[in-house]
């Protein structure tokens, strides 16, 4: 393994910390009934942070959150690498987040929970996508 490798294995590993932490963090947010929207942007971030995990490993160049997102559809989603359960959970976290405008999208705590237990299984995959290849 060249330094380079270390280096984007270091940063993936990084990302996925991050992914969890996100949504360990939503779930507590949740446990403690605090606001919907902090709770939406943690879970987020939890789904945001494993896909740039999964750019770093094909060294995409992560831009804006909408592009990074697309690529992930495009390189893991329609070539069957990840199933699409997953895509559509990334979807509507990204539409439901809280915008930069205040506007929030009504949300069940059903729903919430739902993208939660997706979320807990997209990072154990990713995790897994990553433990299955020789470095």
């Amino acid at each position: 393994m060249g330094h380079g490798d270390k280096d984007l294995k270091d940063l993936e590993n990084e990302r996925l910390k991050q992914a969890r932490e996100s949504l360990e963090e939503a779930q507590a947010l949740l446990a403690e009934e605090m606001d919907t929207g902090s709770v939406l942007t943690n879970l987020y971030y939890a789904y945001y942070y494993s896909i740039l995990a999964l750019m770093n490993e094909g060294q995409v160049p992560t831009t804006m959150q909408s592009v990074t997102l697309g690529l992930f559809e495009q390189q893991y989603l329609t070539t069957g690498i990840f199933e699409k359960e997953y895509g559509d959970a990334v979807r509507r976290i990204f539409d439901i987040k809280p915008k930069c405008s205040g506007e929030k999208t009504p949300v069940s705590t059903a729903e919430v929970m739902n993208l939660i237990t997706r979320a807990e299984r997209f990072i154990d995959v990713v995790e897994a996508h990553f433990g299955s290849r020789k470095r």
